[in-house]
C-alpha cells in the first residue's frame, strides 16, 4: 500500500468555471436569437444567418493573432464588447447597421471560439477536469433562454437580441474577472506576474508547482509551426486529421444545430402554438443540465458517445419523415419531438466529447495548427449546415429537410462507425 498517495488536483476556481459557462450560454444564445430572427422573417432572416455565419469563420482566423499580440484577456475583453455592441444594433436598428451588428456578433462569436479553449486551457492546473466540454453542454441552455424571455415579449426580435447583449455583458464581466493567462505572461518575460495570476487563481502551494508547467507550455508554444503537407505523410498525423474531420462530421452533419434554429419556425408552420415553443424550448434547458450532468461526473468513452450521438440522430430523422406520413397533430408532434431528438444527439452526446482534448499522435509542435484548424473547421461546417437548411426550408420546404436530415444522418452513422471504433482505446 503507498503511505503517500497521489493528491487529487484541487477543484477548478469558480469564476475560471463561470467563464466557460458564459462562453457556452453566449454561443447558445445567438442559436436562439438566430432561431427567433428566422422564425419571424423566414427569408429575410437568410441574410442575418448569412453574415454571421460567414463572420464567425472570420472571426476563428482573427482572433488567434490577437491573442498573441494582445494577450488572452484583452483579446476576451474585445470579443465580448464586439458581441454586446453587435447585439445592440440588432436590438434598435434595422438594415446595413443591423447587419453590422450581425457581423460584430458572428466575429464575436468566431473569437470566443478560439479564446474560450485556450483560457481555459492556459489558466487550469494539470489533472482539472476539461471545462470546454461544459461549457459547449449549455449551448442549448443559452437558446432557451433568449426562446423563453423574448418569445411573448410585443417586440419579440429586439427583445432576442436585446438578451443576447446582456449575456455578452455577463461574459465580459466573467473575462474581467479571470487574471492574464500565465503563459502568454511568461512568453511576454513576465514570470512574477505569470505566478502571481496563478496564486491568486489557485493559491501558493499550487502555483509554486504549476508554474514550471506554464513555462513548459510557454517554451512550448514558441515552437508552434504550421501543419504542411510534409506532415500529412505522417501516418499518425494523417489519421489524426481525418479523425478531426470525421468529428466534426458527427458534429455537424445530422443538422442538430439547424433543428435547433429552425424549430421555432417549423413548430409555426406546424400550427401547434406558443405551447410547443415553451415545451421545445425547456427540454433544451433540460438536455443542457443533463450534458453538464454527464461531462462533470466523466470524461471517459469520448468515442463511443460520439457513435451514441450519430445513432441517436438516425432515430429523430427517421421519425421527422415518419411525422410528414402520419399528418395531423400526430404528425406534427412527432416532428417536434424528433426535432428534440436531433437537438438531444449533438448537446448531450457529440457536442461536449468533441471538445477540449488533444488528440495524442500530434505532435507538439503541431497542438496550435490542430486548435485552429478544430475551431475553423467546426465554424465553417455549422455556417455552412444553417445556410443550406435555411435555404433549403425557404426554396424546397421543410419535408426536403427532413428527408435531406435522414440522409445525412445515416451517411453520418455511417462514417463514423467505419471510422471511430478503431479510435475507441485512444
Amino acid at each position: 500500500m503507498n503511505p503517500h498517495p497521489p493528491r487529487s488536483a484541487p477543484p477548478t476556481p469558480a469564476r475560471l468555471r463561470l467563464y466557460a459557462w458564459a462562453a457556452g450560454l453566449f454561443l447558445g444564445a445567438l442559436e436562439g436569437a438566430l432561431a427567433l430572427a428566422v422564425a419571424e422573417a423566414r427569408g429575410g432572416g437568410l441574410a442575418l444567418v448569412c453574415v454571421v455565419g460567414v463572420s464567425m469563420v472570420l472571426g476563428t482566423l482573427g482572433a488567434r493573432p490577437l491573442t498573441r499580440r494582445l494577450g488572452r484577456r484583452r483579446t476576451g475583453m474585445i470579443v465580448a464588447l464586439m458581441a454586446a455592441v453587435g447585439a445592440g444594433l440588432l436590438a434598435g436598428l434595422d438594415g446595413v447597421l443591423a447587419l453590422i451588428g450581425a457581423g460584430l456578433v458572428g466575429l464575436a462569436a468566431g473569437g470566443v471560439l478560439v479564446v474560450a479553449p485556450i483560457v481555459c486551457h492556459e489558466l487550469s492546473l494539470r489533472g482539472h477536469k476539461r471545462l470546454m466540454p461544459q461549457a459547449m453542454a449549455l449551448g442549448p441552455a443559452g437558446a432557451a433562454l433568449v426562446v423563453l424571455a423574448a418569445w411573448w415579449s410585443p417586440a419579440r426580435i429586439p427583445s432576442a437580441w436585446a438578451v443576447l447583449a446582456g449575456v455578452a455583458l455577463i461574459h465580459l464581466v466573467c473575462v474581467l474577472c479571470l487574471p492574464e493567462s500565465p503563459v502568454w505572461l511568461v512568453r511576454q518575460h513576465r514570470d512574477v506576474e505569470a505566478f502571481e495570476a496563478l496564486r491568486r487563481l489557485h493559491g501558493t502551494l499550487e502555483a509554486s508547482v504549476a508554474i514550471d508547467w506554464t513555462r513548459l507550455d510557454a517554451e512550448m508554444l514558441a515552437e508552434q509551426q504550421a501543419l504542411t503537407p510534409a506532415d500529412l505523410r505522417v501516418p499518425q498525423v494523417r489519421a489524426a486529421v481525418l479523425t478531426g474531420a470525421v468529428l466534426i462530421l458527427a458534429q455537424e452533419a445530422p443538422l442538430g444545430a439547424a433543428a435547433l434554429v429552425l424549430a421555432p419556425l417549423i413548430v409555426t408552420d406546424l400550427g401547434l402554438g406558443s405551447g410547443a415553443i415553451a415545451v421545445g424550448a425547456v427540454a433544451w434547458l433540460a438536455l443542457a443540465l443533463l450534458a453538464l450532468a454527464l461531462v462533470t461526473r466523466g470524461e471517459q468513452l469520448r468515442f463511443l458517445r460520439v457513435v451514441l450521438g450519430a445513432v441517436v440522430a438516425v432515430l429523430g430523422a427517421t421519425f421527422l419523415v415518419a411525422g410528414v406520413t402520419l399528418g395531423g397533430g400526430a404528425g406534427a408532434w412527432t416532428i417536434t419531438i424528433s426535432l428534440t431528438f436531433l437537438v438531444a444527439s449533438q448537446s448531450v452526446l457529440v457536442l461536449p466529447a468533441c471538445q477540449g482534448a488533444i488528440d495524442p499522435r500530434i505532435p507538439p509542435w503541431l497542438v496550435e495548427a490542430q486548435r485552429r484548424a478544430s475551431a475553423t473547421g467546426w465554424a465553417l461546417a455549422r455556417a455552412g449546415v444553417l445556410i443550406a437548411a435555411l435555404l433549403v426550408v425557404i426554396h424546397l420546404g421543410t419535408s426536403v429537410l427532413y428527408w435531406g436530415a435522414f440522409v445525412l444522418s445515416f451517411a453520418s452513422v455511417v462514417v463514423v462507425l467505419l471510422r471511430l471504433p478503431r479510435e475507441l482505446k485512444v
